[in-house]
């Protein structure tokens, strides 16, 4: 059996290169956000919040994120480097993916650039250190693609089962990723093997995906739908007064620019590390690499165009992670003999975007003060916590506020206290009746939001305060914010 150094020396020069920028990828995302940011970003602090309690579902999206989130600051007492490690995992994971499945197409090299490709798009880098429900997709969708290929190539079992898997863990982070699946359906519709759509293989993916969801649609169907479609409906309506160009077609160019802005780095990298190279004829598997990933990045943008065209909004976030097959497709389109200088220029490419990136957080990290970024989270989360026990004699148990509010005071302040997103309403639902029985703390920069916390979960004497927080990047200007505080009375309120 071959030692460890001996199989890193007989790995081909791009495969040791993807090595390391994986390692480079996980430990310098991870230490430049710890080290440049005091306060972890809101939808990072969002996700933590919503983790606390494990419930099964809340009004805005599937309950995994939350669960890893919650989980992982549980586990490792609270600190921010973890929650960083967590995107850079999904990130790093989802590359490693992207390697194997290329390599049901490819030979190792290839496979190597294909999964280099993402160090070019940004979702892969400056994004990376918000820990949301998109991140998680970054390594999900990669991986269930990975298990379609094996399914598909090879009619194993075990892949069939571990699609299913893969897939529910999809669905459990976003029901975006059904759009990922309807791209399996397509593929299989249009090739050569659609012979499996009538196999057993499919349908033990589907049951098994349907286990791994049951949990969360047994509290979707118990309730839990209601809520959510009240949040999609307050979150992603017209405004009345919007234009019919701006409510069919602008949301639609926003998506489909963004596409072409996000693909033309990785491809003009392509095209100039490769500049030179002889063709290579393109044979069946290759034109079979070609399709699957023109299928899974095109069937999504098809049908996000299509709720576009129709009236419907559409977010520029949701096209996060569908370029994981970017690589696959540029590597397929492109087909070459890639000398070792080539692959040293497309290395040498690599490396300058990478470090590029990397400058340019720094630097926006040390000169951009925002509250996002640059606010004194502990101290802040300490001050009030002392605070409330001194106007009520007792430990701060629990709070309700916006979601970064809330969300900050469940993650920094001591004990740890529950938190309670106010116009979350399964967060409500949850956690309004502690907040009646024991009091709390409502907490937001939105005077509104501490209106709507006294009036339905204190009283009308319940204590109020304001404070005002400067805050600031190590090179930039000093800012203030106000925070609004209620100490609320335990309450039998509506």
């Amino acid at each position: 059996m071959k030692s460890i150094p001996q199989t890193v020396r007989d790995m081909p020069p791009m495969v040791r290169f993807l090595g390391v920028i994986v390692l480079f990828q996980l430990v310098l995302w991870t230490l430049v956000p710890s080290l440049l940011y005091t306060v972890l970003p809101l939808d990072s602090l969002e996700a933590v919040a919503w983790g606390s309690g494990l419930s099964l579902g809340n009004a805005k999206h599937p309950p995994l994120t939350g669960w890893i989130a919650g989980l992982t600051a549980s586990a490792t007492g609270h600190a921010d480097w973890p929650i960083y490690l967590l995107s850079q995992l999904c990130v790093t994971g989802g590359m490693v993916c992207i390697y194997f499945m290329a390599r049901e197409f490819f030979g190792r090299e290839e496979s190597a650039l294909a999964a280099l490709t993402p160090v070019f798009i940004f979702y892969y880098n400056i994004t990376t250190p918000e820990f949301n429900v998109n991140l998680p997709m970054l390594l999900l969708w990669p991986a269930a693609a990975l298990c379609f290929v094996r399914a598909y190539k090879h009619d194993r079992i075990r892949d069939w089962i571990m699609l299913g898997v893969c897939s529910g863990l999809c669905f459990l982070c976003k029901y975006y990723s059904t759009l990922l699946f309807l791209s399996f359906a397509v593929f299989l519709l249009i090739s050569k093997e659609r012979r499996l759509i009538l196999s057993a293989g499919p349908w033990i993916a589907a049951v098994c995906a349907f286990l791994v969801v049951l949990p969360h649609l047994m509290w979707a169907f118990t309730g839990g739908l209601a809520m959510m479609e009240e949040y999609v409906e307050g979150r992603m309506a017209f405004n009345p007064d919007e234009t019919w160009f701006h409510r069919h077609i602008a949301g639609v160019l926003v998506i489909l620019g963004t596409a072409v802005v996000v693909s033309l780095i990785p491809l003009a990298a392509f095209l100039l590390a490769r500049w030179g190279l002889p063709r290579k004829p393109v044979d069946s598997v290759r034109r079979e690499a070609l399709v699957f990933a023109a299928v899974m990045m095109g069937v999504p943008l098809l049908v996000l165009t299509g709720i576009g065209l129709s009236g419907n909004a559409i977010r520029a976030m949701w096209l996060v992670p569908l370029f994981f097959p970017l690589g696959i497709l540029l590597t397929a389109l492109f087909p070459a003999e890639w000398t070792p200088k080539q692959t040293l220029r497309f290395r040498l490419e690599t490396v300058a975007f990478f470090i590029a990136c990397l400058i340019g957080i720094t630097v926006a990290g040390m000169v951009h003060s925002t509250n996002r970024k640059n606010f004194p989270a502990k101290r802040f989360a300490a001050d009030v916590a002392r605070l409330y026990e001194e106007k009520t004699g007792r430990p701060l148990e629990i709070m309700i506020g916006d979601a970064w509010a809330s969300g900050l005071m469940r993650h920094y302040a001591p004990g740890h206290p529950q938190g309670c997103i106010w116009d979350n309403r399964g967060e409500l639902e949850r956690l309004g009746p502690m907040l009646r029985r024991r009091g709390g703390l409502a907490v937001s920069d939105d005077p509104n939001d501490i209106d709507f916390a006294v009036e339905h979960f204190g009283t009308p004497d319940s204590p109020r305060m304001s404070l005002e927080i400067e805050y600031g990047a190590p090179l930039g200007r000093k800012r203030t914010k106000t925070i609004n505080l209620a100490f609320l009375n335990s309450s039998t309120a509506k």
